[in-house]
């Protein structure tokens, strides 16, 4: 069965920039390996859309940083909701859903998705 994966771009799959500094958008690291197993996912025939706070007018830079830096996908939303340190999201839906907190390593998280 394929899945939907929502995924978060700063501090994710690029440095984690501020909104206040935009400006550094455009020449933003990627995180190891955060390419290869999306693409990964996205070959399978899963569903990758990047979930991100930074707002519509970055959706431009956003979206040539990441054709750029070679990131399959199908979607981009923006504008999540930003939360501060000490919060943090909750998604209620009727349908199945479940969350994974990356915490720097992409291995990792590919080894449990499955």
């Amino acid at each position: 069965m394929t899945k939907v994966y929502l995924v978060d771009i700063d501090g994710t799959i690029s440095d984690d920039i501020k909104n206040e500094e935009s400006h550094l958008y455009k020449d933003a690291g990627v995180l190891p390996h955060s390419k290869e197993v999306l693409n990964k996912w996205y070959d399978e025939g899963n569903t990758i859309t990047f979930f991100t706070a930074r707002v519509e007018e970055d959706r431009q830079v956003t979206e040539k940083w990441l054709n750029d830096n070679g990131y399959k996908y199908n979607g981009l939303i923006m504008n999540k909701p930003r939360i501060k340190d000490g919060q943090e999201y909750i998604w209620i839906d009727n349908r199945p859903v479940s969350g994974i907190v990356y915490k720097d390593n992409w291995l990792e998280i590919d080894k449990q998705k499955s």
